[in-house]
């Protein structure tokens, strides 16, 4: 008997990107065997905004929409979408994924199931590519961070944002350089490599039976935002569970597609991400200690 495969899909407000997602895994191979859990994290929606997501995919047997009433953020949604599949579909495999990713693998499902009876593992990342820039952003980071870097980011952001209208145009200049430097760095060919116990990216992580038969969350503590993939690195380490960078799986990634909803320019989307930034530290501070 094949295993259940469930895809969590966490929708927020765009759904020609959410449909191109769900499109793809539609035509994989081995559909009879893949559900679909798609998680509506826009509780800004009004409730008739709302009822038109679940009405769109009503068709589809394979696919179900769980609505989010709580402001819990990207781990909180995903662990909605994590349980749904677990305790309802019963599934082996848990793919949760943002909805700005697409899978051009047919064959993705059995690819996947080889990759993990080779490699046992409990979470696996797949190759995931920026399309606009053809960069391979995965594996994230080669080790957690340490509590003196986790306290370095709490003290400079909340400088930073003590003084963030004088300061803005100094840390807009600061992050796209760091992003510019992360991009080389990633075309080195690292990526295409098996690499375990590295920081998998968060855009899609694959939880395996191994994982999915033990924990409840996908996610665990909590943050609104950000540091999700150092507090689930951290958490496999302590458990003695083996997470395992795999580029024989492929993803497309439109990166930065579902933030770019969220904010009115780029000013406010800066703001936010250095408050919810030194807020997902502090989660990650109490984790380790």
């Amino acid at each position: 008997m094949e295993p259940i495969v469930s895809f969590v899909i966490l929708h927020y407000r765009d759904i020609k990107r959410t449909d191109a997602c769900v499109r793809s895994i539609l035509q994989m191979d081995g559909r009879q065997y893949i559900r679909i859990v798609i998680v509506d994290n826009d509780i800004q929606a009004t409730e008739e905004e709302r009822s038109r997501l679940a009405e769109r995919y009503k068709k589809h047997p394979a696919v179900t929409v769980v609505f989010v009433r709580e402001n819990g953020g990207f781990s909180y949604g995903n662990n909605q979408g994590y349980g749904f599949a677990r305790e309802r579909q019963k599934a082996s495999f848990i793919i949760v994924t943002n909805n700005d990713i697409v899978f051009p693998q047919r064959n993705f499902v059995d690819l996947m199931i080889n990759c993990y009876r080779k490699n046992r593992c409990h979470v696996m990342g797949p190759d995931i590519v920026q399309q606009h820039t053809g960069v391979h952003q995965n594996p994230m980071a080669e080790r957690v961070r340490t509590a003196e870097e986790a306290a370095y980011t709490i003290r400079m952001n909340r400088k930073a944002l003590k003084y963030y209208s004088v300061l803005y145009p100094l840390l807009y200049w600061k992050i796209k350089r760091q992003e510019k430097r992360g991009r080389s760095s990633k075309d080195s060919g690292q990526c295409r490599s098996i690499q375990k116990n590295k920081v998998l990216f968060g855009a899609c992580l694959i939880f395996t039976p191994d994982f999915v038969m033990k924990e409840d969350k996908a996610f665990w503590p909590e943050t609104k935002f950000f540091y999700e993939e150092y507090i689930l690195t951290q958490r496999c380490l302590n458990h003695g569970y083996t997470t395992v960078y795999e580029p024989g799986l492929q993803v497309l990634h439109e990166s930065g597609a579902a933030t770019r909803y969220s904010y009115r320019n780029e000013k406010e989307r800066l703001r936010f991400r250095m408050e919810r930034m030194a807020e997902a530290c502090e989660v990650y501070l109490r984790f380790i200690k």
